[in-house]
C-alpha cells in the first residue's frame, strides 16, 4: 500500500489544475449521459411494487437490512429470479447477476432459484425426492452457463478469502473492470461477514468493515451496475423503540454513510406479508415510505386485493391458532395430531 501510495503521490506532483482538459470534459459528458440513460431505464427491483422507490440502476449502493432469519437470503434469491428473467432496458440484453456470498453455500442459491422456477418451497431439504434432487443438479449448469448467474463463495479457483476479506472483494471488482465483465447487478451476502484484511491482518472486524465501506463507495462509481449489500440489523425492541436504523446496524456503521439507498425488511409472518421501510434514499423521494409485499412459496408477490382475498382464510387460521397457543388452548385438529 505504501509503494502504491507513493507512486500516486509522485504522479500527482505533475498534475495541472488550471483547467480541465478537453478529454476530461468529454469523458464527463459521456459518463453523465450513460448515467441518465440508466436512471431513465431502471431495472425492475423484485416486482412492480417497488417502481420509483428503489433506484435499481448504476452508481447506486443499495443496503438491505434485516434481523436474523427475517429473509435476507430469500431476498437475494428473489432479486436474482426476477432480474435474470428480464432484459436490461438500458442495454436490451438479458440480465446477468453476480453473487458474492459468505453466508450460504453457492449451491444453496442455485437451489433456491430453481425452486422459484418450479414453484417449490425450499424447506425440509431431507424431503426432496430423487427427481427434485436431479432437477437441482440439472439447473445449476443451465443457470450458470454464460454467466447468467455466477456465484462466488469464499474459496474460488482454489484461492480463499474472496468474500470474507476487504482485499478479496476489492480484487473481484478490480478484475471485473479490468476484463470488461459487467454484470447487471452485484449482490454481497452479507456485510458483517467481511471481518478481516489480508494486507493488515491485525485490524479488527469493525476496521475491516470500515475499509470495505470505503472500497464499495468507490466501486459504486466505477462499476456500471447497482451493488446490493445485505446487512444484519438488530430488531426494534417494540413499537415504542425509536432507536435509529443506523444504531441498530451490526458491525461498522460507515456503510450507512456510503449507501445511496437503505431499506429495512420486516416480515409479518402471520399475515404472509413483508414490510420494506425506506430509511435513506439519495436519488428517489421515498424516505419514510413503506412497500408491502405478500409472500407465497418463497416469493415476494404484490400485496394486492386478490392476494389478500386468497390468503384471508389462512391468515385468519394462523391468527386464531397463535392466540390459542398464547392462551394454552388446543383445537380439535391439534388434539388429533397429538393422539
Amino acid at each position: 500500500e505504501l509503494v502504491k501510495n507513493n507512486a500516486e503521490l509522485e504522479r500527482a506532483l505533475n498534475v495541472n489544475f488550471s483547467k480541465m482538459s478537453k478529454e476530461d470534459i468529454e469523458q464527463l459528458v459521456k459518463d453523465n449521459d450513460e448515467y441518465m440513460e440508466a436512471a431513465k431505464n431502471a431495472m425492475v427491483f423484485i416486482n412492480e411494487e417497488f417502481k420509483r422507490t428503489v433506484p435499481y440502476f448504476r452508481k447506486n449502493l443499495i443496503l438491505i437490512g434485516g434481523g436474523t432469519g427475517d429473509g435476507k437470503s430469500t431476498t437475494v434469491a428473489n432479486i436474482v429470479f426476477q432480474t435474470i428473467g428480464r432484459k436490461n432496458p438500458a442495454t436490451g440484453k438479458s440480465c446477468r447477476v453476480l453473487i458474492l456470498t459468505n453466508e450460504e453455500a453457492p449451491e444453496d442459491f442455485y437451489n433456491r432459484v430453481t425452486c422459484m422456477i418450479k414453484g417449490w418451497r425450499y424447506t425440509n431439504h431431507d424431503e426432496f425426492t430423487d427427481i427434485q434432487r436431479k432437477t437441482f443438479n440439472d439447473y445449476i449448469p443451465i443457470l450458470a452457463t454464460g454467466g447468467r448467474l455466477t456465484i462466488i463463495g469464499d474459496v474460488y479457483h482454489g484461492v480463499p478469502g474472496w468474500t470474507t476479506t476487504v482485499e478479496g472483494i476489492e480484487t473481484i471488482f478490480n478484475n471485473l473492470i479490468r476484463d470488461g465483465e459487467f454484470y447487471d447487478v452485484v449482490l454481497i451476502d452479507y456485510f458483517q461477514n467481511v471481518k478481516r484484511s489480508k494486507i493488515d491482518p491485525k485490524i479488527n472486524q469493525y476496521e475491516a468493515q470500515s475499509k470495505l465501506a470505503a472500497v464499495l463507495d468507490q466501486v459504486k462509481i466505477n462499476y456500471p451496475a447497482p451493488i446490493i449489500v445485505m446487512s444484519q440489523m438488530r430488531r426494534q425492541a417494540g413499537e415504542d423503540d425509536t432507536t435509529p436504523f443506523d444504531m441498530r446496524m451490526k458491525g461498522s456503521k460507515e456503510i450507512c454513510d456510503k449507501a445511496t439507498f437503505i431499506v429495512e425488511l420486516k416480515p409479518e409472518r402471520k399475515l404472509l406479508m413483508s414490510k420494506w421501510i425506506v430509511h435513506k434514499s439519495r436519488f428517489t423521494n421515498s424516505v419514510g415510505m413503506e412497500v408491502h409485499t405478500g409472500f407465497d412459496k418463497g416469493m415476494f408477490v404484490p400485496y394486492s386485493v386478490d392476494f389478500i382475498k386468497n390468503i384471508a382464510k389462512l391468515v385468519d387460521k394462523n391468527l386464531t391458532k397463535s392466540k390459542e397457543n398464547e392462551l394454552g388452548v388446543k383445537d380439535k385438529e391439534d388434539e388429533e395430531d397429538d393422539e
